[in-house]
Parts: C-alpha cells; sequence; structure tokens
C-alpha cells in the first residue's frame, strides 16, 4: 500500500504541532488530517483492529481510536510518525494499553533512534509485523452463535505476548459453551454451526 502524503501545508502544520507538545493532538487544526490519518489506516488493516484484529467495518468512527504505539507523550516526535500509527478499538488502545510501555524490549531508556524495528517490540506490531504470521484470529457467526479463537502460529512468543497482554481469551467464544466462563456444555444441532466448527477445529489442531 502507498505512504500517506501530506501537502507542503499539512506537513508546516504537523512540525508546528510536534514542536508545540503532544497536548497539540486535540487542536482543531489538525482535524482533517486526523481524518486523512485515520481513514489510511481503516483502509490499511482491511478494517480491523491493529491489536486484536476484530471486524470494525460499519463502526461509527468515534469508537474508533487513531492509536499512537509509542505513547505521544512520552515519545511526541513520532506524534505523526506512520509506523507510531494504527487503528484500534477502545477495548485495545483505552481499556488495555493506554500509556504504558511494558511491551518494548528493552525498556523505553535504552531504545536507539532507529526505534522502528520489530526486535524491540514484544507485541505484534501493526506496522513492522505479520500479524498472522504470530497468531491467527478465526471468527465464524451464523445468527447470533459465535467461534472466535485465537491460535498462536509456531510457538511464537509476539504472538502469546499479544494474545496475553491484550487478554484475548476473553473475546473468545466457543459454541459448546453455554456461556464465557461456563464449563457445562451442549450439543450443537444446527448442521451449519457443527460443520463450522469442525473446520475450525481441525484448523487449530493442524
Amino acid at each position: 500500500m502507498a505512504k500517506l502524503k501530506y501537502l507542503a501545508s499539512e506537513k508546516t502544520l504537523l512540525r508546528q504541532s510536534v514542536n508545540a507538545g503532544h497536548t497539540s493532538w486535540g487542536d482543531k487544526s489538525l482535524a482533517d488530517i486526523k481524518i486523512k490519518i485515520k481513514d489510511y489506516h481503516i483502509d490499511k488493516q482491511s478494517e480491523c483492529c491493529g491489536y486484536c484484529r476484530r471486524n470494525i467495518a460499519g463502526e461509527f468512527r468515534m469508537v474508533l481510536d487513531i492509536e499512537h504505539i509509542l505513547p505521544k507523550s512520552a515519545h511526541v516526535k513520532y506524534m505523526f510518525t506512520q509506523k507510531n500509527l494504527t487503528v484500534a478499538c477502545k477495548r485495545c488502545n483505552m481499556n488495555i494499553k493506554g500509556v504504558d510501555l511494558s511491551f518494548l524490549d528493552p525498556p523505553t531508556s535504552g531504545l536507539p533512534n532507529r526505534v522502528f524495528r520489530s526486535r524491540y517490540y514484544k507485541l505484534i506490531h501493526p506496522n513492522l509485523d505479520n500479524f498472522k504470521e504470530h497468531l491467527m484470529y478465526y471468527h465464524a457467526q451464523v445468527d447470533t452463535t459465535k467461534i472466535i479463537k485465537y491460535v498462536v502460529q509456531n510457538n511464537s512468543e509476539k504472538g502469546q505476548f499479544n494474545y496475553d497482554y491484550f487478554k484475548l481469551n476473553r473475546l473468545e467464544r466457543n459454541v459448546f459453551d453455554e456461556a464465557q466462563d461456563a464449563s457445562e456444555r451442549v450439543e450443537v444441532s444446527d448442521p451449519i454451526i457443527s460443520a463450522m466448527f469442525e473446520a475450525l477445529n481441525e484448523r487449530f489442531n493442524t
């Protein structure tokens, strides 16, 4: 996908904002640029959250965040760097990650100038890593019945870190469970649902 390009006037505004500090992110003068950034990353990510991969197609735009992977409060110089931006759901961005930096390796104080290298991130970086090489997201649904499963690929440390860090087990659903936290099982009578589950289960165990 082609890189996001800015007009000369937009570049000037971005430089001014960086110089003014991270609080300038909320300035009204950036509204059109932020729309441009959000549209770009929604398209780049095929309308999926950059961290949990849930489908965000058709979501009201205000529930989606332009996410700074390295928080702008700690790394203002990367506030508009495309490799540091993604689109994330409120759950992953605000409820879990926030301004935390524990996903960095080494800690932020030891990061080099060329920080955008996959090896410095324990999580699956939306712009530096191929998500499905580390973690696969399976989602099948017929009416209100859902099968949602995350599967770590090839014992990937990043895949496992992502799974644990973003608490992805809480998003999983199994059609044989009556509820997310229930241990009691129920039979699947719908042949479509049953076939769908068996196909996914076969993928999980290969």
